[in-house]
């Protein structure tokens, strides 16, 4: 407890205690920065470990989903997955898979079912495309 106490007394200095009173706008701008930055870097690398393992890639389609969790788990673009569920471009991104199989009077299975089929058919054109490319 003596050694936190004399480290804050060495840094509760008068010359530090102007010093943040004179910056207080970039001090906290770059608290603001750090912050952000450790949080998207956070995400970032959580959504990466999560949608690379193989057992979060090509998942049957759940009730909770998002379009969003379904680009990534498919690797597929957001074009191609919002034609494969039947959705209009501007999109709601928050919308749940059971909503939309609801809407359209299809299960979850055959909405499953459409996007596998979709994402089958994109990556045979990317593979096609890769070919002819080499």
């Amino acid at each position: 407890m003596k050694i936190i106490k004399n480290i804050i007394d060495k840094v509760n200095t008068p010359k530090l205690r102007r010093f943040a009173l004179a910056n207080w706008l970039p001090i906290s701008g770059f608290f603001t920065f750090f912050i952000i930055s450790l949080w998207f870097g956070f995400t970032f690398l959580a959504d990466a470990i999560y949608f690379n393992d193989p057992d979060h890639q090509d998942d049957e389609l759940k009730g909770w989903m998002t379009p969003k969790y379904v680009e990534l788990s498919y690797e597929l673009p957001r074009p191609v997955v919002l034609q494969a569920l039947g959705l209009p471009e501007k999109l709601d991104s928050r919308v749940r898979m059971g909503k939309i199989a609801s809407s359209q009077g299809i299960s979850l299975e055959m909405l499953t079912e459409r996007v596998r089929l979709a994402a089958s058919n994109y990556r045979q054109s990317q593979e096609m495309q890769n070919k002819d490319e080499t």
